[in-house]
This record gives C-alpha cells, sequence and structure tokens, in this order.
C-alpha cells in the first residue's frame, strides 16, 4: 500500500512539474502574427490591444465607436489598427473582415481573433425586463461572439491559430441577472461545441471566465439607474408585487455586496487573454479572479439545495411574497 501511495504520489507531481513547465513555452514570432478583438472602446479589450501591442503583435481593434477608435489610435503603435464594429449587425461584421483581410499581408491570416465585447444587459428580477431588453443582451454577449467567430473562422485556419470567447463564472453558477446569465451559459456551450467542431482543423478555442472586475459594467451609479427605470416600464400588477422599496433595497444590498467582492486587479483578466495567445499549450479554460476560483467554484460543484440555499438566504423578499 505505502508503494502505491508513493508511485501515486510521485506521478501527479511529475505531471504537475510537466504540465507547468508545458504552460510557460511560448509560441514566438509574435512580430509575424495578427490579432482581431472586439469591445475594445474600454476594459479588458482596451487594456488587451495595449498589452499586445506592447509584445509586437499586430493587432485589429474592433470599437463600438469613432471616439473609442480615435482614443485607441494616439495611445497605440502603428501596429495597431483600429476598425468601427458594431458585433449584433451582420453587415458591420462582414465589412469588418474585408477591412481587415485588405490589410492583411497575402495568403496571410489572423493567429487569433478575440470575442471581448459584452454588456451587463438589464439590472432587477426577470419579469422587470422586456423583450428588447432581453434579445439586444443576447444579441452582444452571444450572437456577436457566434457571428464574429462564424465570419472569422476562415482567417483563423489559414493560421491554425485560436479562437479566445469572453463568458464568466455566472456562465458556470446563475448568479446574475436572466439575460446575462443566460447569454453567457451560451457562450460556454457555444464553445465547447465549436472547440470540439475544430478539433482535427488545428483550430483552437479558448474561454475566459473572469470573477467581479472592476470595469464599466459594475458601476454602481449605472447599476442603481438601470434598476429604477426598469422597474418603472414593468406591468403595474408586477410594480405592486414587488413594492415601491424593492429597487433601492437590492440596489443598497448589491452595493455593499459589490464592494466586497469586485477585485481592481483587471490586469489578471488581460494576463489571462495574453497566456491564452502566447501560449504554445494554451488551457482550454481561464477561470480568473479570487471570487470565481474559490467561492463560485465551491458553489458550482455544491448540490443545488444548498448553493440555492447560500445564495438566496440573504436576498431582498418581494413585498408580495411576504
Amino acid at each position: 500500500m505505502n508503494n502505491v501511495v508513493k508511485y501515486l504520489s510521485s506521478s501527479l507531481v511529475i505531471y504537475l512539474t510537466v504540465r507547468w513547465l508545458l504552460r510557460k513555452l511560448r509560441v514566438g514570432s509574435y512580430g509575424n502574427k495578427y490579432v482581431f478583438i472586439t469591445g475594445c472602446d474600454s476594459g479588458f479589450g482596451n487594456l488587451l490591444t495595449k498589452r499586445l501591442d506592447g509584445l509586437g503583435f499586430h493587432v485589429f481593434a474592433g470599437c463600438l465607436t469613432e471616439k473609442g477608435s480615435q482614443s485607441l489610435k494616439t495611445t497605440c503603435s502603428s501596429r495597431v489598427t483600429t476598425v468601427v464594429l458594431d458585433v449584433t449587425d451582420e453587415n458591420s461584421i462582414r465589412n469588418t473582415r474585408e477591412q481587415i483581410e485588405s490589410k492583411l499581408p497575402e495568403n496571410k491570416g489572423l493567429w487569433a481573433i478575440v470575442n471581448n465585447a459584452g454588456i451587463a444587459g438589464t439590472t432587477g428580477p426577470f419579469e422587470w425586463q422586456t423583450t428588447n431588453d432581453l434579445r439586444h443582451t443576447l444579441d452582444v454577449n452571444l450572437f456577436g461572439v457566434m457571428f464574429v467567430a462564424k465570419e472569422f473562422l476562415p482567417l483563423v485556419r489559414r493560421e491554425r491559430g485560436r479562437v479566445i470567447n469572453t463568458a464568466s463564472m455566472m456562465g458556470r453558477f446563475a448568479g446574475a441577472n436572466v439575460d446575462y446569465t443566460a447569454s453567457k451559459y451560451g457562450v460556454e456551450g457555444f464553445s465547447d461545441r465549436l472547440r470540439r467542431e475544430q478539433y482535427h482543423t488545428g483550430v483552437t478555442v479558448h474561454i475566459i471566465e473572469p470573477g467581479f472586475f472592476q470595469t464599466e459594467l459594475f458601476n454602481i451609479n449605472d447599476i442603481k439607474q438601470k434598476m429604477k427605470s426598469t422597474y418603472q416600464t414593468a406591468p403595474d400588477e408586477v410594480q405592486q408585487y414587488y413594492g415601491e422599496s424593492y429597487p433601492d433595497k437590492v440596489s443598497e444590498t448589491l452595493d455593499k455586496y459589490l464592494q466586497r467582492i469586485v477585485s481592481m486587479d483587471t490586469y489578471k483578466v488581460v494576463d489571462a487573454y495574453v497566456h491564452a495567445i502566447t501560449a504554445k499549450y494554451p488551457k482550454a479554460r481561464y477561470v480568473v479572479g479570487r471570487d470565481a476560483n474559490i467561492f463560485f467554484r465551491l458553489l458550482w460543484n455544491l448540490p443545488e439545495w444548498l448553493s440555492d440555499y447560500i445564495v438566496c438566504r440573504g436576498q431582498i423578499v418581494p413585498a408580495g411574497a411576504k
């Protein structure tokens, strides 16, 4: 028995050491590689563009607005080319591919596409959300990812490159608004299936799963405003059921929660993106953040009755439910 334990322990140590060493290997020749990133006006996409520019990559940065595009141009080298892109518009995606392809060297493709564009969606219970609210979040966070991947896969295949999709820990554990959560679960499923479809093509697919980080998505003032406006557009009977004080109470609770859990270390997410782009043997999934790796990882592995109790015991209860 002792020999078996020793053998297993030694094997585990060797495996972990080899894996650690392999993860340290890089692909090299960054100056000959081209990367396309969506959602670069601000946040992770903006930071990633600047980081890759510093490493010597050629970057095509997709920005939703002309203002975002111009701002990024002023802070980057000539290796960065900005394009105005709306990921919810298939014509915009198609035009962006044409622009990028015209700037690539002959017979050259993209080493990676990074589907980073995303929104937080609406704030408040499912009953408050309109059909347009739900569709818009899914259009940006899920269908935008799918349409961009579909349009640019041929360019990635030329380089036997990578597709990197931004999901969330909320794509593994349903703890956010319905529209956001559904969109991120969709990104997880789409990415897993695409990775298996591309298994024999040389194209690899990778998922970034950040926890709560301080970006525009988690601006508490915006959240409070969205909460009130969403409540006010809900049907009268729904407003009566939840009660007038419900939005303020939820906002107050959410504010306290975010102050405790939101991380300022946005570089950790950028590090994960960079590893997925530059590593010779990148991970299929990158769970990023202390909350995601400890608290939420525990929750998504617990029995549902227990995780439900932990998450729901501190929830604000609608007036009509009391």
